[in-house]
């Protein structure tokens, strides 16, 4: 595919399922590019163009939605029951439900917009596949951990888009995880740039009571975008409100504040919240085990209470307790277990603290999405 000459600025099309978890990391390196000169464009959902810092496109089919997906995962595990396994999943989620309405959309874009490059989320493999059959430079960005399920799907992926290899979707995988969280009996089959794991939200207010003075603890309570439900939320909610702790939650798009139904003043329900940006404002995390939260809370220093619900939460939380800077909740603990967490945790000696400092620091050792941007810029493109 040739381009015409348009101007010297290198032109990258970032590509992510229409999700905020899958999206939003990559945003931090799209606004390393911006600040090499490089002209950006974001291709999702288009129900995410007025959240991010750049012009969007769509890249998945309007009519569908990540959530469709998902559905679509829950009803067959429902009617598999205990044969459901997680290790097909994955395929499933990604290759099967998603990669449809992804990839005739995303052929369209590369051929519309005709970027030097492409920098696609891991699990959006129909975006791999468009890139190769339109012949553009590629790069995939590292979302969850690489396991031996990954390179599996990619291995599919790679036949479906007619490639000699799953190593030829990709000249690098750009990866955000820290080397605690990795797999390391798991090799990708790109080349690996690591990039330091940065946290964003769009900009917002952080809520005013935040930035008054400290009254008592103060817990932020998260269960993510895809996983949340308000039942949960409720039970945990009420159980550190009853430890002396002022709680903010974090209901997220899906769930309105009010299916929370009535709580004490302690406890501040929002649907979003500018997640960057508050947690400098708190002393403890409480959620699902999500990548995102995961970083944002140890680049803040702070200890996490993890109660997994899926995907690559347990993974995580596995790791981050083996690091001593969390204490993991599992499903079906007896009530009181969040509260008794929250208790020892929200301690400033709760050793769990300064083992989240000690994280922090290893994730601000690696190399920035600044010095990421301008490698992805300065690599020379492998022969054809």
């Amino acid at each position: 595919m040739e381009r015409t000459p348009h101007d010297d600025a290198v032109k990258v099309v970032l590509a992510s399922l229409p999700a905020f978890g899958h999206l939003y990391p990559l945003v931090p390196l799209a606004l390393a590019l911006e600040r090499t000169g490089a002209e950006v464009v974001f291709a999702t959902g288009g129900e995410f163009a007025s959240r991010l810092p750049a012009r969007t496109v769509a890249g998945a089919e309007e009519s569908w939605a990540f959530s469709d997906a998902t559905s679509e995962i829950g009803r067959r595990v429902e009617r598999l029951g205990e044969t459901a396994s997680d290790k097909g999943l994955g395929q499933t989620l990604f290759v099967e439900l998603c990669a449809p309405h992804v990839v005739d959309v995303m052929t369209g874009v590369l051929e519309r917009e005709r970027p030097d490059l492409i920098v696609f989320e891991q699990s959006n493999v129909g975006a791999a596949m468009a890139a190769h059959t339109t012949d553009v430079r590629a790069f995939c960005l590292a979302i969850v951990g690489w396991g031996r399920q990954w390179s599996a799907i990619y291995e599919t992926v790679a036949a479906m888009a007619h490639a000699p290899a799953a190593g030829a979707l990709a000249e690098a995988l750009i990866d955000p995880h820290p080397p605690f969280l990795a797999d390391v009996d798991a090799t990708a089959p790109f080349p690996t740039m690591a990039m330091r794991p940065t946290a964003w939200s769009p900009d917002g207010p952080v809520q005013p009571w935040l930035l008054e003075p400290r009254r008592a603890p103060r817990v932020y309570l998260t269960m993510g975008t895809v996983f949340g439900r308000a039942d949960l939320l409720r039970a945990a909610a009420l159980e550190i409100a009853d430890t002396g702790c002022e709680v903010l939650v974090a209901t997220g798009p899906g769930i309105e504040p009010s299916a929370l139904g009535d709580m004490p003043a302690a406890v501040h329900v929002e649907q979003e919240v500018p997640q960057a940006h508050l947690l400098p404002y708190v002393d403890l995390v409480v959620h699902h085990g999500g990548t995102g939260t995961v970083i944002g809370s140890l680049a803040n220093g702070l200890p996490q209470i993890v109660v997994p619900q899926g995907a690559d939460q347990f993974w995580n939380a596995d790791h981050l307790a083996a690091e001593g800077a969390c204490r993991i909740v599992p499903p079906g603990a007896p009530p009181g277990s969040i509260a008794a967490a929250a208790t020892a945790l929200t301690r400033q000696q709760a050793p769990e603290r300064e083992a989240a400092r000690r994280l922090g620091r290893v994730i601000a050792a690696m190399p920035s999405p600044d010095a990421v941007a301008q490698q992805l810029q300065t690599t020379p493109a492998p022969p054809r």
